[in-house]
């Protein structure tokens, strides 16, 4: 707690250098060691990025709104009006032509910098509890797929992706995560490994073919057959999503995943080559929704769209109605859904398409909701061309559930959204005034005026390497934005766990302090490698002992023939995710 009333005292200390001419800050510090007296951590966790919320919707809206919890002055809020008076009206609380962003920009620091901060333990279960519950709730609110625009949008849908069923040699392989069984990332190929030699029908509906060394194996009985696909549930799992809210993602199958992933490959190569859709998605990229919000921003000729619980509400009969004239990859996509998770120690049965982790719920999802997109702005017209639809793709922009459309069919797109069941999160989309967020970059008036975050309790990073290393990444973002006090605070922090950290280059590996000329710090020349070097902590993965050896590393070495060149030892160990330890190096400047 005092390292949080410490970095709050360090983030209006700032304010004060960088805004002189603003009266009352002193009080707003007063206020908030008060309200965290009172209210704990949750005023900065919560009542603070709520503030913002309200902020964000009044710069959208054009006047000041109403934040229950905070007394006003006039039309506008008592708390941070020193600022607030230079961007909205006290009399009439209408907004104010803002000559600098940068009263933006601090406002928005204060109110959101403790929005991503951790859960406390005992605030995890609660949320847990609530997010299950919501889970719940929305499929059992998913009735039937019922539409009147069903044959408007499979008639769109019947032009994009052409070649998808023309698939030939699935690249399916393994994901990070972790898998139903609690596989080790080597024995989940010995699973492969073994459904292979039962001819798993999952396996040859995507073309996977058997290696010829298994083929030539007398072992494996001629006379085998497609095996019925196991009935299996995912398990359902939270993961920390920001202080009030947990998010809720699905453990698949390892051989479910081991498919899924071979399947999010074949549809991204498509999606790249399909004449329609390369216009509206970019799935390894979200700069062009950063681009356009900023543009969106400046001359509001775009919207920024965010959808509430898209994969939640994203109905498996939409995805069978969007992908209904790919049968073969459809049947596919299918069979590697898993149908049920298990919730409590009881099953539910799905309506949704599949959580969030199933490899192929993005870009599923991304298609979907790009083609419910061009269908909206071409609802009107009878006679679709390729044409056109490569015309109305240009207008549209899809990453996940971030969407970008121009302003003039945002209302279509509105009516189309609501008439397949799925639900636009109103505080995050932004269609009147100069503020637009999509893809982690919030804009004014093509200004970024995206916070920093702070993400980890600094009172608690002694023995989480993580977290020491957020904090660091978070000193040296707020010392780029020219909050040196908050940045410096966080410095001293860090060092009196780790003792003093160098001076290094964006781009270094090594743990360190950057500034804006990207200078670097070197403390040795290398005789043997010919470089400048510098001594500092590197976070290196832990491993645990994963030996894997005859035809399930031969069928490894097929999947990554290159992996042997980064990791020597992929066949005896393996890496534990977000698992990491800091060991003091020499690396290169």
């Amino acid at each position: 707690m005092k390292s949080l009333i410490g970095l709050s005292r360090s983030l209006l200390h700032d304010l004060q250098r960088l805004h002189p001419e603003c009266k009352g800050l002193d009080r707003d510090l007063r206020t908030i060691e008060a309200r965290i007296k009172n209210e704990g951590v949750g005023f900065l966790s919560v009542s603070l990025p709520a503030f913002g919320k309200a902020f964000d919707q009044s710069l959208a809206l054009g006047r000041m709104a109403h934040i229950p919890g905070f007394s006003r002055d006039g039309e506008i809020p008592k708390f941070l009006s020193g600022i607030l008076v230079h961007v909205f009206d006290t009399k009439t609380g209408l907004l104010k032509e803002v000559s600098d962003p940068g009263y933006i920009v601090s406002i928005r620091q204060i109110c959101y910098f403790f929005k991503k901060y951790l859960p406390a333990d005992l605030r995890a279960a609660r949320l847990e509890r609530e997010a299950i519950r919501d889970f719940e709730q929305t499929e059992e609110s998913m009735g039937g797929f019922h539409s009147p625009l069903v044959d408007a949008l499979g008639r769109v849908c019947d032009f994009l992706l052409p070649k998808l069923d023309e698939f030939q040699d699935t690249r399916c392989k393994h994901g990070p995560g972790a898998v139903l069984e609690g596989y080790t990332p080597n024995e989940k190929w010995s699973e492969v490994y073994n459904r292979l030699l039962d001819f798993d029908g999952r396996l040859m509906q995507v073309g996977y073919d058997l290696p010829a060394f298994l083929l030539a194996d007398t072992a494996i009985p001629p006379q085998s057959s497609q095996n019925d696909l196991p009935s299996l549930c995912a398990k359902l799992v939270t993961v920390p999503k920001s202080c009030s809210a947990l998010r809720i993602i699905t453990v698949e199958p390892c051989l479910n995943q081991f498919v899924q992933q071979g399947l999010n490959g074949i549809l991204r190569d498509e999606i790249r080559k399909c004449t329609v859709l390369r216009n509206s998605l970019s799935l390894n990229t979200q700069v062009p929704n950063q681009e356009l919000a900023l543009e969106g921003s400046r001359t509001g000729k775009w919207v920024t769209v965010d959808l509430s619980s898209a994969s939640d509400l994203l109905h498996n009969d939409l995805v069978k109605l969007v992908f209904r004239k790919k049968p073969r990859f459809l049947e596919a996509l299918m069979n590697c859904r898993t149908p049920q998770v298990s919730i409590n120690s009881k099953e539910l049965s799905l309506k949704k398409f599949a959580g969030m982790g199933n490899a192929t719920t993005f870009p599923v999802q991304s298609v979907v909701f790009a083609s419910l997109a061009i269908a909206s702005i071409l609802q009107s017209d009878k006679s679709l061309t390729l044409a056109k639809l490569v015309r109305a793709a240009r207008c549209v922009r899809v990453f996940g559930d971030d969407i970008a459309i121009k302003s003039e069919h945002y209302p279509g797109l509105a009516d189309w959204i609501s008439s397949f069941g799925l639900k636009i999160n109103q505080g995050k989309t932004f269609s009147e005034g100069f503020f637009r967020e999509s893809c982690g970059v919030d804009a004014y008036t093509g200004v970024d005026v995206t916070p920093v975050y702070l993400r980890y309790d600094p009172e608690v990073t002694s023995t989480e390497p993580n977290a020491l290393l957020s904090l660091v990444s978070t000193s040296n973002q707020l010392w780029q934005k020219a909050y040196y006090k908050t940045s410096d605070y966080l410095k001293k922090l860090v060092e009196a766990l780790l003792g003093p950290l160098p001076l290094v280059s964006e781009d270094c590996p090594a743990l360190g302090w950057t500034n804006r000329r990207n200078a670097s710090q070197g403390q040795r020349w290398s005789q043997t490698l010919h470089r400048f070097e510098v001594r500092s902590y590197v976070a290196v993965p832990t491993r645990r002992k994963d030996a894997l050896d005859g035809y399930p590393a031969l069928i490894k070495f097929f999947h990554s023939p290159h992996l042997a060149e980064f990791d020597e030892d992929h066949l005896s160990t393996s890496v534990r995710k977000f698992n990491v330890k800091l060991r003091k190096r020499w690396v290169q400047v």
